[in-house]
């Protein structure tokens, strides 16, 4: 059997139904191979683009996301991918059609001497397949790194020559030894953190992406309400409850109430959350005492020294933490907090026109609906203020916190759960580097809602530098016409300058599975942090 016909059984064996690439000469046989195949295969405009439209589908799907890749320029447009996916712990697979080994140093086209050595750092592992007989041994151990633990990206570099190159029986291949993650355990936790319980008052749980699982949600709803414990959450662990929930209050990052809370708890525990500096201590966040629970121990210590640090897998680990609050109760008055936290919500509506931009979409958009955001002013209100009700529903990569990944992202979550309405926020910077990827969407019907927020500019930038240095319009676009433009591609387009007309376009002209494009223009906004 040829070795890109097994590259295709390893996709039947693992499930993979859809992958993510931009083609090159170097993939043509892998491509063709996969044609007769009942396997989706989307083609995206630029690497990067297909790169993050896999990122967007492993954050949707709770899947892994596969990318193919040509070598050299292919490659090195993966790269910012690869770096979100493992800072923020999404698990791809990456795999790279290489020029091979003999042929380095000739001036091969695309040829690379390392390429791998672009990844080291920014990836769980990286594997290169030097013996054809050995390729579907080396996909199994690749994706079960990806997999395994903490999750993350992996390169596998497959040289071109040895895609028409035959290798013997799969059936002996993929025979192969899972590569088990590595977990340290620590068996005396639970009778630890008793120790640490005992006469304390107001705890407090602050939940991560590692808790987004069914088991999370109804663990977490049976501690927070039989012990009457306040729950939180990072940016990327926004819907692992549903945030209209008694106990749930929203992103750790939001003053009023919340900080409030934060200050007055005794103890803190914080689940499947690396409790990185953006997470939380650049907004000003403080914690007293802490038991840190996660995948390993990449993270602890590193913000927030941590009392207690328990590690292993999330599920089973929660499942020994809800016998440990089982005969407990805390001094907590949920109810109280609760209507105290919405007076303040009404408040800012009444003072900043960001929170009322993300309400008026929470209002009037489905409960499921996947809200896709990157770094621009409406996505950082949603950030704070946004109320999620579903897991998998809030997506804004902050491993590195790109730009330019929105639209992309959007259009693979929404390729991995079509059941779902997908509504992508981004703004007029960030959009038109993506923009060739509206072609994707026509191309494979893909229904993303797509608003622009259009302020003329880099309004982040716009803003830090008027009030730092007093410079004004330095950070000023020149922007195309964005109906227009999206008309081009046959995708229906409105424009409107007032929350009324937003609301109106969202409840009226939207069907939700076609795709369509608002543009909302406003001045620059203040952020939520201000």
């Amino acid at each position: 059997m040829l070795v890109k016909t097994g590259i295709i059984e390893f996709f039947k064996e693992k499930r993979v139904n859809d992958i993510f690439h931009l083609p090159g000469i170097h993939t043509l046989p892998l491509i063709e191979a996969l044609s007769f195949e009942n396997i989706n295969v989307y083609m995206g405009r630029h690497e990067s683009g297909a790169g993050f439209m896999a990122d967007g589908y492993a954050r949707s799907t709770g899947k892994t996301g596969t990318i193919i890749v040509t070598p050299g320029p292919g490659l090195g447009n993966v790269v910012t991918v690869c770096m979100e996916a493992y800072n923020d712990d999404i698990p791809l697979v990456i795999i790279h059609i290489d020029t091979g080994v003999e042929k380095t140093g000739r001036g091969t086209l695309h040829e690379l001497s390392e390429p791998e050595g672009m990844f080291r750092g920014i990836t769980k592992s990286t594997f290169t397949v030097t013996d054809p007989e050995k390729t579907l041994s080396v996909l199994n151990q690749a994706y079960d790194k990806a997999k395994g633990g903490r999750k993350g990206p992996v390169l596998v570099s497959i040289p071109h020559p040895f895609l028409e190159r035959e290798i013997s029986n799969t059936t002996d291949i993929l025979e192969h030894r899972r590569d088990q993650a590595i977990i340290e355990e620590k068996k005396d936790g639970e009778s630890t953190l008793e120790k640490i319980l005992f006469r304390k008052k107001r705890p407090l749980i602050i939940g991560g992406r590692g808790l987004m699982s069914r088991e999370g949600r109804v663990l977490i709803e049976k501690i927070c309400l039989r012990s009457s414990i306040p729950f939180l959450t990072t940016t990327d662990g926004k819907g692992v409850v549903r945030e209209d929930a008694i106990y749930a209050f929203g992103n750790i990052m939001q003053r009023g109430v919340v900080r409030e809370m934060v200050e007055l708890s005794d103890l803190i525990l914080a689940i499947g959350t690396r409790l990185r500096e953006a997470d939380a201590v650049r907004r000003g966040v403080r914690l007293k005492e802490l038991v840190h629970i996660d995948f390993d121990e990449r993270w602890m210590d590193k913000n927030y020294r941590a009392s207690l640090k328990i590690t292993g897998d999330i599920d089973s680990l929660m499942k020994g933490l809800s016998g440990v609050f089982e005969d407990k109760n805390f001094e907590w008055d949920l109810i109280y907090l609760k209507k105290r936290y919405e007076r303040e919500l009404n408040r800012l509506g009444r003072e900043h026109i960001g929170y009322r931009m993300v309400k008026t979409i929470r209002d009037v958009i489905p409960d499921e609906t996947m809200l896709v955001c990157e770094l621009n002013y409406p996505s950082y209100w949603a950030e704070y203020y946004f109320p999620v009700y579903e897991q998998n529903a809030f997506i804004m990569p902050r491993g590195i916190s790109p730009v330019f990944c929105a639209l992309p992202v959007a259009i693979g979550a929404k390729i991995g759960m079509r059941s779902r309405p997908c509504l992508c926020i981004v703004g007029d910077g960030g959009i038109l580097p993506t923009v060739s990827e509206l072609s994707t969407i026509i191309k494979y019907d893909i229904p993303v809602v797509i608003i622009v927020h259009n302020n003329g500019g880099y309004g982040i930038l716009e803003d830090a530098m008027t009030r730092r240095y007093g410079m004004k319009g330095t950070m000023l676009l020149n922007n195309p016409d964005f109906l227009r433009l999206a008309s081009s591609f046959g995708i229906k387009a409105k424009r409107t300058k007032t929350l009324e007309g937003l609301k109106k376009i969202l409840l009226k002209d939207i069907s939700w599975d076609t795709p369509y494009l608002v543009e909302f223009t406003s001045p620059v906004l203040p952020p939520p942090w201000v």
